[in-house]
């Protein structure tokens, strides 16, 4: 199963039982609901990305970015999902948050990326 964190409840990164729950519309770097986009530093789910990467080479990578990082390029993220199919990354992807900052990209050579919808075609 390429889903590390489930981002649909408080567990994958959220300080308030009631992240998750509700209506949520103000959530965001500025807000107070515990959700995970402002718990997940607190609660130690972010890493650099470069150990990441060294960690899952050749597989598609979901990344959620976290507050006061550069949004373009971040150094630090959490990792939410990885696979060799992107069609799965995609699918943990659709079940995150609303307001996460996500990076889907294939940690790997151009050439295995290409390669993947040169069979497709």
């Amino acid at each position: 199963m390429p889903v590390v964190i489930n981002l649909t409840s408080a567990l994958h990164g959220g300080t308030s039982p009631s992240c998750g729950t509700g209506d949520h519309s103000s959530c965001g770097p500025n807000c107070a609901c515990g959700c995970p986009y402002t718990g997940m530093v607190e609660r130690g789910k972010v890493e650099p990305i470069t150990l990441i990467e060294q960690r899952y080479p050749r597989q598609w990578l979901a990344l959620v970015i976290p507050p006061g990082e550069d949004e373009e390029r971040p150094e630090r993220a959490m990792l939410v999902a990885y696979s060799s199919d992107p069609d799965e990354v995609w699918d943990a992807v659709a079940r995150i948050t609303f307001n996460q900052v996500v990076h889907v990209y294939y940690n790997g050579p151009l050439d295995d990326f290409l390669n993947q919808f040169a069979d497709e075609a």
